[in-house]
């Protein structure tokens, strides 16, 4: 299965969930396989990364050597030994830590990862153990009278079934007005947050409607727009909705896009369902900036060949981006609080953004890295880590984003769960 880890800041993705014999396990063995890295080249000198060479400035893509195939945790490096009973599941976060495992000699990747044991899912630790996870992925199958679908996430991944019920939340715009379970049909694209129940079956707690079956959608992070705004250029983070058939092709999470907008391209933003501060806009090419992740609609094929491909859109969706950094001041007298987000990746540094005006929702999610609650705004203060998710908007004094959760970091952890 691929996994994308730049969406990993915020939530967590189920790897697996399965069955496995009772009895005492003293360790756990993750394997990799076929890593692929998207980089923006800021070293000032051409790199040459494998077969291939990056300019200064470029996005490129390619396949980093993989020093070793698998890790293994095991006791007595915490949580093992852990002894399984009878209908008794067991959750476990694994967090893959990015600044150690890429090796900045040659960007070659030695795997560093390391596990938690989460309470189980509704047990008496809180809100603890009720661990988000996304899944984006294609609708196989739907039991009408159980309430549950299947989805098949992504080009190749595993299939999940998954269930609703009557505090189930869904998102399907003017596609469907009833925005209830009859909404699913076979085809569709849909992502999907969802919590585990006690027994290890999934309970979808919001369900999002993508694309219908055979059409097309996909969506990037952008990483650069022309000084014009008639085009912009991302990196694609979602394969799966990439290919309605052969006529748009086939490419892979991470490779670099050149978006030209159409005469009459429309732009409008993903609430779901959150309110959002007033004079916060995304209507015109005036409102793109690096850093956005957008969903988009093709007109037609692509033109060129890798790593110059072109695609013409009519339509730009402003989907939530997800941003680690550094706490640097809170306001809790503004309407709405604030805090600045600052120490931002290097991406948004070398596009002049220093600082990030993190808007704070009624409805935004407090949350730490081990799936604590805490109680806000109030608990945050300057030099705390954070990682942020919401949508960005390009503002005038510096870039706003509107808070849909925000995730206090340890000092020594990676940011992929």
């Amino acid at each position: 299965e691929d996994i994308e880890l730049e969406h990993l800041q915020t939530e967590s993705a189920l790897l697996a969930s399965r069955d496995v014999p009772t009895g005492a396990y003293s360790g756990l063995m993750v394997s990799f396989a076929n890593p692929r890295m998207t980089i923006q080249n800021q070293t000032g000198a051409t790199l040459t990364l494998g077969t291939k060479t990056c300019s200064d400035q470029q996005v490129c893509e390619f396949d980093p050597k993989l020093n070793q195939s698998s890790v293994t945790v095991e006791a007595p490096t915490t949580p093992f030994p852990i002894t399984l009973t009878m209908n008794s599941p067991v959750v476990l976060k694994l967090d893959f830590n990015l600044d150690t495992s890429i090796q900045q000699s040659d960007l070659s990747i030695t795997p560093t990862v390391s596990l938690v044991q989460l309470p189980p899912p509704n047990s008496s630790g809180g809100d603890q153990g009720d661990e988000d996870m996304e899944l984006i992925g294609q609708v196989a199958s739907i039991d009408q009278t159980m309430h549950t679908f299947t989805i098949q996430s992504g080009m190749n991944g595993p299939s999940f079934t998954i269930a609703t019920d009557s505090s189930t939340h869904f998102d399907f715009g003017t596609s469907c007005s009833a925005e209830n379970f009859s909404c699913l049909q076979t085809g569709q694209i849909v992502k999907v947050d969802a919590k585990m129940k006690p027994d290890g079956s999934l309970l979808a707690f919001e369900v999002k409607f993508f694309q219908p079956p055979n059409q097309i959608s996909f969506a990037g992070t952008v990483t650069s727009v022309s000084a014009g705004a008639s085009s912009f250029q991302i990196v694609l983070f979602d394969e799966e909705s990439f290919g309605g058939g052969d006529e748009m092709g086939s490419f892979s999470m991470g490779a670099p896009l050149t978006i030209n907008l159409a005469s009459q391209a429309t732009f409008s933003i993903d609430t779901s369902g959150f309110m959002f501060p007033s004079g916060l806009n995304f209507a015109s090419t005036a409102d793109l900036m690096v850093g956005q992740e957008v969903r988009l609609h093709p007109t037609g094929a692509p033109t060129g060949t890798p790593p110059n491909l072109m695609v013409t859109v009519d339509q730009v969706q402003l989907e939530p981006s997800r941003v680690t950094g550094t706490v640097t001041a809170v306001n809790t007298g503004s309407n709405p609080q604030t805090f600045t987000l600052g120490n931002l990746p290097s991406f948004f540094t070398n596009a002049g953004i220093t600082s990030i005006q993190v808007d704070v929702l009624a409805t935004t999610q407090f949350e730490t890295e081990e799936d604590q609650t805490f109680s806000g705004l109030s608990s945050l203060k300057p030099g705390d880590v954070v990682s942020v998710r919401g949508p960005l908007f390009n503002t005038m004094t510096m870039p706003t984003m509107a808070a849909e959760k925000v995730v206090k970091r340890s000092m020594s952890s990676g940011t992929s769960d």
